[in-house]
């Protein structure tokens, strides 16, 4: 069992290195900049009759929170149509139709990735393997979270009915229920699953839990 303790001890001290290290403005500034980025392009890419942009979420005081932000939608030829009646009419101030729901950074991408590397990177396995696996699970977990973020913002512009992207009524609960379905939980036992599969099968561990299982079998 000394083998499952050393595994656990240096599971959540890679766990809390991450998280410090991810509390470094210039590493923070970083990540969370790369997935906004990706994600608006994402997004962009995959709804082009779409009106999609980024904005800064601002707190209660007024601060800009860099683990958030606003994903801006809306209907092309109605914001097109709303800017060229200001234009016609001379208004300095006018609002166009766009609506928007938040995105947080930390809940939906760090701590899930941050979990899988730790798990991942303290089992006890070959290095090479090791970084391979890791690898191949990293990357189920990403799209995971696109299909999650794809998800999303197609219930969100369905149900404002902007008159792109519509669902039928139907379409639309099995939709929510999914989205309902990806939390944070969600994510970190999809983690775990894919350690199971690509991290235990492979460790020391699968060999050690088989000796406990046969030994119990003989016990019986």
């Amino acid at each position: 069992m000394s083998g499952v303790l050393k595994f656990i001890v240096f599971c959540l001290l890679l766990y809390t290195a991450f998280m410090l290290l991810f509390k470094i403005p210039m590493v923070e500034s970083g990540i969370n900049s790369g997935f906004r980025s990706s994600v608006e392009w994402v997004l962009k890419q995959a709804f082009p009759d779409a009106y999609i942009e980024t904005q800064n979420y601002l707190d209660a005081n007024n601060q800009l929170d860099p683990n958030s932000f606003y994903l801006v939608y809306g209907n092309p030829k109605t914001i097109a149509a709303e800017e060229a009646y200001a234009a016609q009419q001379q208004l300095k101030e006018y609002k166009i139709s766009t609506f928007s729901f938040q995105f947080f950074i930390f809940q939906m991408f760090v701590v899930p990735f941050v979990f899988l590397f730790s798990i991942f990177l303290a089992s006890p396995i070959d290095w090479k393997k090791k970084l391979i696996n890791t690898g191949f699970a990293a990357l189920a977990l990403l799209i995971l979270i696109l299909i999650k973020t794809l998800l999303l913002t197609l219930f969100s512009i369905a149900n404002t009915q902007i008159g792109i992207y519509t669902l039928s009524e139907s379409q639309l609960s099995w939709v929510f229920h999914i989205i309902s379905a990806m939390t944070l939980g969600f994510s970190v036992m999809f983690v775990f699953c894919l350690w199971l599969l690509l991290g235990f099968r492979n460790s020391k561990f699968n060999s050690m839990f088989s000796n406990y299982i046969n030994q119990f079998k003989n016990e019986a």
